[in-house]
């Protein structure tokens, strides 16, 4: 669950949107496993995703805030700056569940999902999970020859080693040790037990086509140790750097995910965090590949900033020793680096524009001109087939692709590769086009029949619902089951055309369309595909 990390500069400042889209020529398409483009023969790109995690516009200067994030700043000077990058969905198991297979989590493969959701309305929030089996975006890379790496946040479960390791008494025995609010993680034998449980997060990581898995974590305040508690972007990046260099002379894939900025608030953990607790265990030396949190925090009081700010320049520090390590290999023309959050924070566990619009940057300097500010709509189902494109290789004929290939847009032969997304969450669905959004709320019979007899207000899902209530205060029209927005003019959602007759066309354009989307899934939604 997260909370309200990043509206400290006021609750509704609006998106910097209306900018002139991508245009230009910049390099050439990529084809072919052995000859990745004409401008560098014989090599194929690396692709690093750096994935935040619920992360607002303001806390990045390159969308026209004021907080000090010049890494940031310069990936966006030197490549794309997105301004109408989604998600699928508004939290972070579905959405991550998105990016990793490229397709909708609705069509989730686990057996747990179709069992709980078959012949009925299914609720994707975080309930898509992996079992076991899936083609994953780092399977089909690694079957084309790249070096495959994880650090960071999973949350996509499918943690079935642990348990086989050791009896069961034993388990939950040392489990509940190492997670007690008191437990020392600086203890060898509780340090000993979260090793353990890391090795075993490990292989689960890499039985779904990963090389490298290090430094993986789960949300900070899910853990009953009141010590680790606390973000350490550190880590994460000092076994980022670690990958990259072990494998910079042939391609990569880097998939790393940071647990900032979600709850608790990243500026405590700034300010009184302990980098060598991790949830790996106890670390013999502070990870050095970032300035020390004290200085970051200072350094940006002296430049004038705020200092309640300064958690945003700290997780830019973790981008810029990316960028650096980059450079110090030569090896920045050949890395495409895709800059994207899980989910933004304000409308979080919905899918209007404040759960499921995010920053997006891409930069590849051998494709990708720079300076571009582009209105593209992008998807983060889009990044699995647009790395299959940059390896030359094709996705396995088992596997569902909802995404399309962005390399036309980082090429400049293209100014758009959609004309119109779908999103999901709950009991609500969405599609979107440049200008239009049409949201359908079908809160099923068993739903209301649950509000009838515990009362209150039945949301969009039954996820986060103190999310969902600040967005049922921000959305005049929430609880209404056709709503009909002009983004351009309106884009945090607020008037609703549905009822207007002037826009009765356009209403039905979008609920057609809604429908074609929902009539490709294995799942009821009310009149749409009955």
């Amino acid at each position: 669950m997260s909370g309200e990390n990043n509206r400290m500069f006021g609750r509704r400042e609006m998106l910097k949107s209306g900018l002139a889209g991508a245009a230009g020529l910049a390099g050439a398409r990529v084809f072919g496993k052995n000859s990745a483009s004409a401008a560098v023969p014989g090599r194929r790109p690396n692709i690093i995703i750096f994935h935040t995690d619920d992360q607002d516009f303001n806390t990045l200067s390159c969308y026209g805030y004021d907080v000090l994030t010049p890494h940031a700043d310069a990936l966006a000077s030197s490549g794309i700056c997105f301004e109408r990058g989604y998600t699928t969905t508004g939290v972070c198991t579905a959405s991550r569940y998105a990016l990793v297979t490229g397709m909708y989590p609705s069509r989730c493969l686990s057996r747990s999902f179709k069992d709980q959701y078959a012949g009925k309305i299914a609720e994707p929030s975080f309930n898509t999970r992996f079992d076991g089996g899936e083609h994953t975006i780092a399977s089909v890379m690694k079957s084309a020859g790249y070096a495959t790496g994880f650090v960071g946040k999973w949350d996509l479960g499918g943690f079935n080693f642990k348990r086989k390791q050791y009896p069961r008494s034993e388990f939950w025995a040392a489990a509940w040790r190492a997670d007690s609010d008191d437990a020392d993680p600086s203890d060898p034998e509780i340090s000993a037990i979260l090793e353990r449980d890391h090795e075993n997060m490990q292989k689960t990581i890499k039985s779904f086509g990963f090389d490298y898995a290090e430094a993986i974590t789960n949300n900070p305040e899910s853990w009953a140790n009141r010590a680790l508690n606390y973000h350490n972007p550190e880590w994460i990046t000092d076994r980022a750097l670690k990958f990259i260099s072990e494998k910079r002379d042939n391609p990569f894939f880097l998939y790393m995910n940071h647990t900032l900025h979600h709850i608790p608030h990243p500026q405590e953990s700034l300010l009184t965090g302990d980098p060598r607790m991790t949830q790996g265990g106890y670390l013999d030396r502070v990870p050095d590949c970032m300035p020390p949190r004290r200085e970051i925090f200072e350094r940006v009081k002296k430049e004038g900033y705020r200092p309640e700010t300064a958690y945003c320049t700290w997780m830019d520090e973790s981008l810029g020793a990316v960028l650096k390590r980059l450079g110090e290999l030569g090896i920045s023309d050949d890395t495409l680096i895709i800059f994207f959050s899980d989910n933004n924070v304000p409308a979080k566990a919905t899918i209007y524009e404040d759960g499921v619009r995010v920053p997006a940057i891409a930069r590849y300097p051998r494709m990708i001109r720079g300076g571009q500010r582009s209105q593209a709509l992008l998807q983060n189902i889009d990044f699995a087939p647009t790395a299959f494109e940059l390896a030359g290789e094709k996705a396995p004929s088992d596997m569902h692709l909802d995404g399309r290939s962005l390399v036309p847009l980082l090429d400049g032969s293209a100014e758009r590769v959609h004309d119109e997304l779908f999103f999901e969450i709950g009991w609500s669905r969405a599609v979107c086009t440049e200008r239009w959004k049409y949201l359908a709320l079908r809160q099923t019979e068993e739903a209301l029949e649950e509000r009838k007899k515990k009362g209150g207000f039945l949301y969009h899902g039954r996820a986060l619902t103190p999310h969902q209530h600040n967005a049922l205060l921000w959305h005049p029209s929430f609880l209404e089951p056709d709503q009909l927005y002009d983004l351009p003019n309106d884009p945090h959602e607020v008037v609703n055309f549905s009822h207007t007759p002037e826009f009765a066309p356009v209403l039905d354009d979008m609920k057609g369309r809604l429908g074609g989307w929902l009539r490709t899934f294995d799942y009821p939604f009310a009149e749409f595909t009955g």
